[in-house]
């Protein structure tokens, strides 16, 4: 991905994809989780190589035409991860910090592309929590801002065992009942992978009422 977006060239970038999406099809297929369209500022992190860069413009240019590529062969695109899922010293899915403005202006772009232009309809949220909230239980995120603002009319996909991470990484759930809760009442609709949280503990969930049926819901929906 680093090296298409040396080329700044976006014609090229969606034939690429469009070569990409035709073999996706062909094996039956039917979403990828791509692309990194995550802002890779700095060379201590060790996924840049993954992204389209540094710049918003160009990675928004460039994930809107890889997205389109895929949307129009009718294979389903996954641009992640949502959102600045690296922190101070390029560490890897540690807490961020950054203000509103500064997602809006430089973190979001990308993601609101591929999805109003390149008509993504999965996006998979990041490891990472923004704000001291995890970004797979945000609701500020995953449904305020891309439901409510963008439009989106897709689904939401967590990161592998991200669910599970809500309860031993970040601590913002005593278990795996409340971690359930918690991301599917911000609007995350699918656990990768199996059910480990969307299984027993979401369902014991809706039993106690953490989370409502419209919720699961919407979810399946």
């Amino acid at each position: 991905s680093i090296a298409l977006a040396a080329t700044w060239d976006v014609d090229l970038m969606e034939q690429v994809a469009a070569a990409i999406a035709k073999e996706t099809r062909a094996t039956g297929c039917r979403q990828v989780l791509s692309p990194v369209v995550n802002i890779g500022n700095d060379p201590r992190w060790g996924r840049t190589q993954e992204t389209y860069g540094e710049d918003p413009y160009l990675s928004a240019r460039m994930g809107a035409a890889y997205c389109g590529a895929f949307t129009r062969e009718g294979v389903i695109t996954t641009p992640k991860h949502f959102v600045a899922n690296f922190g101070d010293g390029g560490r890897d899915s540690n807490p961020i910090h950054f203000n509103e403005r500064i997602l809006r202006e430089a973190y979001f772009p990308p993601f609101e592309a591929c999805i109003r232009e390149g008509g993504a309809l999965s996006l998979m949220p990041a490891f990472n929590s923004v704000d001291g909230r995890p970004c797979n239980a945000s609701r500020w995120l995953l449904t305020e801002i891309l439901r409510n603002e963008w439009g989106f009319k897709g689904f939401t996909v967590c990161d592998y065992d991200a669910l599970h991470e809500i309860m031993v990484f970040h601590r913002t759930a005593a278990n795996l009942k409340e971690a359930g809760a918690q991301a599917v009442n911000a609007g995350l609709d699918v656990e990768v992978p199996g059910t480990r949280v969307y299984g027993q503990p979401l369902l014991d969930a809706v039993k106690e009422g953490l989370a409502p049926l419209p919720v699961i819901d919407a979810a399946v929906r």
